[in-house]
């Protein structure tokens, strides 16, 4: 049987706010929210063949890591991209642009329901740090 012990929550810096969420694939609509997405994500527009800009519901100094990883159940090596990140260190909410891409590098629609995680690394605070 498998070790099920839990190993306690560890972070490093100070004020980190770690998020994983995931969004829906709509074909040419915008992506929709998951459950856990809807605590954290205030809206996502489509702005474009595979453009995706999503709005945060709170704002936060930095972001210090962002990713995004569409998976590949349909087996065609498409993928998704994060960039645009706007509202850093301001009292608006952050907003990032998450692009998606056929294999060859192509904008492309994310396909109904396929699935996009998010994963973001935000500082709430600053001590002087850049």
């Amino acid at each position: 049987m498998a070790n099920r012990a839990l190993y306690p929550s560890q972070s490093f810096g100070s004020g980190r706010v770690y998020m994983e969420f995931e969004l829906l694939g709509a074909g040419a609509a915008a992506l929709t929210l998951s459950t856990d997405a809807a605590h954290a994500v205030a809206s996502v527009s489509r702005s474009g063949t595979g453009v995706y800009v999503v709005t945060l519901k709170d704002a936060f100094t930095k972001v210090v890591f962002k990713d995004a990883e569409m998976d590949d159940t349909l087996n065609d090596g498409a993928y998704a991209t994060v960039s645009d990140v706007t509202g850093e260190g301001t009292a608006s909410p952050i907003t990032f642009t998450i692009r998606t891409r056929a294999a060859a590098g192509t904008a492309t629609e994310a396909a109904s329901a396929r699935r996009i995680g998010v994963r973001l690394a935000l500082r709430n605070g600053s001590r002087g740090e850049t």
